[in-house]
């Protein structure tokens, strides 16, 4: 049994990995910055990786962390409270000793203009020069209600008859299912050999989102016509799907 504190607990992921780790025989620690609805038998520490004077006690008596924490939700300047945020908890984690951070990033394609997957690399990065014994999975969309990706793509669905949608619709990512996910980020709590390797969870197959909004489309039994147009950009786009 290993004990177990999960960074951002209270969001998708972590909501589901706390009773995962739970069932199967860790001692878990759930952290975040406001009080979250846990199990029965999951202690909660308040924690705030923006506020370095929270973290050494969130982690004392820590032998694994998973880190899930991301600051999209906090305007143009997140990558930067991502990195800092880094740079405060690995810290925090090099002086209690944790034995192992599993930090959870992004699949990161050959050519990235992304600040968001840009800044995912950059977080991995900065935790493997930390000195704290660190593995770094990378994973593609995950299928799952409450996931942002998805419940985006499912909205989309069932909302609208015909979709104009910008050109990358037609990048392709491998999505992968959230009982999958937990399994691997389970798996990484005994695993050997693994530290300072980055790894990728992903399903079977490389799908493009218009792949993946037309199969969602069959599976409810709805025909929704998708028209890729070249000259939406994301600020257009993200107005639309906030539309939508």
């Amino acid at each position: 049994m290993r004990s177990c504190l999960v960074m951002g607990a209270a969001g998708y992921i972590g909501s589901h990995l706390v009773p995962y780790l739970q069932e199967a025989g860790h001692r878990v620690i759930a952290g975040a910055r406001r009080p979250c609805r846990l199990p029965a038998g999951v202690e909660f520490r308040l924690a705030d990786v923006l506020k370095p004077d929270s973290l050494p006690e969130a982690l004392a008596g820590v032998d694994t962390v998973f880190y899930l924490v991301h600051a999209m939700g906090a305007g143009a300047n997140f990558h930067r409270l991502e990195q800092q945020g880094v740079k405060n908890f690995a810290a925090a984690a090099h002086a209690a000793g944790v034995r192992r951070i599993i930090y959870l990033g992004a699949i990161q394609p050959a050519q990235c203009n992304s600040r968001h997957l840009n800044s995912r690399r950059h977080c991995g990065e900065l935790f493997r020069a930390s000195g704290v014994p660190t593995v770094e999975l990378r994973s593609g969309i995950i299928i799952g209600p409450g996931s942002a990706a998805f419940e985006v793509m499912r909205d989309l669905v069932f909302n609208l008859p015909l979709m104009v949608t910008p050109k990358w619709v037609r990048s392709r990512t491998p999505p992968i299912a959230l009982s999958n996910l937990l399994h691997y980020l389970g798996g990484l709590v005994e695993a050997e050999g693994v530290d300072g390797e980055v790894l990728n969870a992903v399903g079977p197959e490389l799908l493009s989102y218009q792949q993946q909004l037309q199969r969602f489309a069959a599976h409810i039994g709805k025909r929704c016509p998708i028209i890729p147009i070249p000259f939406l950009s994301p600020k257009l786009s993200a107005w639309w799907l906030q539309f939508v």
